[in-house]
């Protein structure tokens, strides 16, 4: 599959609202789930039963995905003490990709309020041949399952400490962060800006259109931006594309962009007094989160303590901040279906073909 394709691919996220008021994104997953009916009898018993009540109580949470507006993904996971990856179901033009690990990692984000394990059952043949994926996240064996759905072939059961997952899914975020753009939002930002909290909020509503800096570097023209909100705020709030870097006199700066600051020319002048050079940031395509990241949660995300900028930093594999800001991106770039938000995906790289879970059990 080539990039180009990979970037017409949309996903929705499918909570209670969709299951209240049956929407279509509902109604067209139930059509991939009930779709692998063949290898498990009686599964829209499953999907009316459990899917639709656990949708309403916020217990399940499901994932549709469209390809050129045609579905080809759809995913469930119950979240809980013991959670479990219900469903994942991949067309086979989009195994070749990355989005097993993205969904996975998806859901493990979904269950990690709640959860101590999770599980899931698949067939005998597919843990055989993608035994290294499952592994990779911390599913390191499989038993034979209790209870037997399918037709041809014995059904396994795997499970993992959520811990072990989370640090899975952790190590495998700075390739997923190169790889997608999840609802608008690139998962691999290129720096933290840490501005104080009434201007990052004039960012986010187009009332402020440039930052100023004392020191930066025209090198960061092109690159996306993470905006940290300073105290009291305390939290990752959205990003921004920085589209221009200009510097010259403090007087030259205001003169030519004073519209576009958010701010009085006595706030410009005590922060650029000392100054003989300043740089403006030109910001476009601001994207804004549905509620910060707050510091101190994201820093529990990631089992490390976040120190940020008083300035800005760069961003990095292996950087505490790159996972966050990633983190970020996974919890704000999917909206409720009933919203009319599709999350868009950009270019994918190839991994292992992706796996598809059907029900109580995974599928290819």
């Amino acid at each position: 599959m080539n990039d180009s394709v990979v970037q017409n691919l949309q996903i929705v996220r499918l909570s209670d609202a969709d299951a209240k008021y049956q929407t279509d994104h509902l109604s067209i997953f139930r059509q991939l789930v009930l779709g692998n009916e063949y290898m498990y009898p009686n599964i829209d018993r499953w999907f009316n039963e459990k899917v639709v009540p656990g949708l309403r109580s916020n217990e399940r949470i499901a994932y549709v995905g469209y390809l050129d507006s045609k579905p080809v993904i759809s995913a469930v996971v119950k979240r809980g003490d013991v959670a479990k990856f219900c469903h994942l179901r991949i067309s086979q033009e989009l195994q070749e990709t990355n989005l097993g690990e993205l969904f996975f990692s998806l859901m493990a984000l979904e269950a990690r309020a709640y959860a101590k394990d999770i599980y899931f059952t698949l067939p005998e043949s597919l843990w055989l041949t993608k035994m290294k994926f499952f592994q990779s996240f911390g599913f390191l064996k499989a038993t034979k399952a209790d209870d037997q759905y399918r037709f041809f072939e014995e059904e396994l059961q795997t499970s993992a400490s959520f811990s072990h997952v989370w640090q899975a899914v952790l190590r495998k975020l700075p390739k997923l962060l190169n790889t997608f753009c999840v609802g608008g939002h690139r998962m691999s930002g290129d720096l933290l800006l840490s501005i104080k909290p009434e201007f990052a909020a004039r960012i986010m509503t187009g009332e402020k259109a440039v930052e100023i800096r004392r020191r930066f570097s025209k090198r960061w023209i092109g690159s996306r931006a993470n905006i940290y909100a300073t105290a009291p705020v305390k939290g990752l709030i959205g990003e921004a594309q920085i589209s221009n870097v200009r510097s010259g006199k403090p007087k030259n700066i205001w003169k030519h962009y004073s519209a576009y600051l958010g701010c009085c020319q006595k706030s410009f002048d005590d922060y650029t007094s000392d100054c003989e050079v300043v740089y403006a940031i030109e910001l476009d395509q601001v994207k804004t989160y549905r509620a910060p990241i707050m510091l101190s949660y994201a820093s529990n995300l990631i089992g490390e303590e976040l120190v940020p900028p008083q300035s800005y930093c760069e961003l990095g594999a292996g950087k505490p901040w790159t996972q966050a800001v990633s983190i970020a991106a996974l919890l704000h770039g999917f909206r409720a279906a009933s919203s009319n938000h599709i999350a868009k995906l950009g270019p994918t790289s190839r991994t292992p073909p992706c796996v598809s879970e059907d029900r109580q059990g995974m599928l290819l």
